[in-house]
């Protein structure tokens, strides 16, 4: 007779070979922060912690919720995919998207109680539209355009959409926004503070349109500042500070933190936040004289040691890093040789004799000495990465796949 018996339970799905620690506790930390270096005179603008990009790498549910618990007004995301996942893992803290919404997905987006960023008719009106039938209001940012050229409207264009939005049953002008185009790669801020004039203008202008409509222009809420501003520039933070990579633990670069030496600004403790971790697959000897890897890139000099590690470019450990990385092995540094693969990846670990199977690797992050809890941790930066790799440190980060388990600790 047949077996009718139901099929075995599949056993549990063991841990992985690569994984992210994200520090929620450092998230917080961060977070407070830079909302205390933006407040001037006791006066703290609302706070906006950018989690768009997966959150930058370090997972979007576990960041937005850290933020939200540090006391973030609201959180930045680029779409409506975001905005979902938010909503449905229980978040319910204000959600702004700062990148395109369509009129296709105004409906969804209204649903979500998303805050959009527009500067078009067509979204308006179908937000508008969307938030009547739903019985909501939808809470518009006009973006205007100041020099980066990216989206946006110019001075007069944003203050005949504004005029729109304000005519507009079922819509809100909740705010007028803009973004720096040239603030953290140059320590001659000129441009930046000629976008910042040009923004004030366009403030002071849409606020006398709010006023003309019979409506409170303090309810206007203008922001530009991200966070290379907010640590130039507190002053200038407005109604709303946008902070992305700061919260992370990460400068904006290296000329926004010379830039701050020179204004004189209160040093500010900005930590890393999120660790990159591996284990060794294998190791094995490989004599002299033999290539590794595809490519036959590499040729051992001597009796090698290497460790294969189960990670790859597909994992976003980039094949740039092939011959120029390394990797923390017992609080010691071990060069990437060969190419970096879609899976996989060697290092020499010739000069880590206790290296074994089965240990862990930072490929990102700090690592103790092995067996000496006392000595120094070494770090690989993701600044360090970016630096191998030509690139900056926000792609670092941000290209860690989504499948990689992010965990949280303390």
């Amino acid at each position: 007779m047949p077996d009718l018996s139901p099929p075995a339970a599949a056993p549990p799905l063991p841990a992985p070979l690569t994984w992210v620690e994200v520090s929620t506790g450092t998230l917080q930390a961060n977070a407070r922060l830079l909302v205390e270096a933006a407040t001037v005179d006791g006066r703290a603008p609302r706070s906006c912690a950018m989690v768009k990009g997966n959150a930058y790498g370090h997972g979007l549910v576990l960041a937005a919720r850290a933020f939200a618990a540090a006391g973030v007004d609201w959180l930045g995301v680029a779409d409506v995919r975001e905005a979902r996942d938010l909503r449905a893992a229980g978040v319910s803290t204000p959600l702004f998207a700062v990148c395109h919404v369509s009129p296709e997905q105004a409906a969804f987006a209204v649903a979500q109680d998303l805050r959009l960023t527009v500067y078009d008719a067509d979204t308006v009106a179908a937000a508008a539209a969307a938030a009547r039938a739903q019985g909501r209001t939808a809470r518009l940012h006009v973006k205007l355009e100041t020099g980066t050229n990216r989206q946006g409207l110019r001075h007069d264009d944003a203050l005949a959409l504004c005029r729109r939005v304000l005519a507009t049953e079922g819509a809100t002008l909740e705010g007028l926004s803009t973004h720096f185009a040239d603030i953290e790669d140059t320590t001659d801020h000129r441009f930046a503070h000629r976008q910042l004039a040009r923004f004030e203008a366009g403030v002071t202008a849409v606020r006398g349109l709010v006023s003309a409509a019979g409506l409170d222009p303090t309810g206007l809420v203008a922001h530009a500042s991200n966070s290379a501003a907010v640590l130039l520039w507190p002053e200038v933070s407005l109604d709303l500070v946008r902070f992305g990579i700061g919260a992370y633990g990460l400068w904006p670069s290296k000329e926004t933190f010379l830039s701050a030496q020179q204004l004189g600004r209160r040093p500010i403790g900005l930590a890393p936040a999120l660790t990159w971790k591996t284990v060794i697959a294998q190791v094995k000897d490989v004599p002299a004289g033999e290539w590794v890897g595809y490519g036959r890139t590499f040729r051992a000099v001597r009796p090698t040691r290497l460790a294969i590690l189960p990670v790859g470019y597909y994992d976003g450990y980039d094949r740039g890093l092939s011959g120029v990385a390394q990797v923390l092995v017992g609080g010691q540094r071990a060069p990437v040789v060969g190419r970096v693969a879609m899976n996989m990846c060697a290092v020499d670990v010739s000069d880590s004799p206790r290296a074994e199977a089965g240990d862990e690797v930072v490929l990102l992050g700090a690592q103790a000495p092995q067996g000496d809890a006392e000595g120094e941790a070494d770090r690989i930066s993701a600044g360090e990465l970016a630096g191998w790799l030509g690139t900056i440190h926000y792609e670092v980060v941000t290209r860690i796949h989504e499948r990689i388990e992010r965990r949280e600790v303390p």
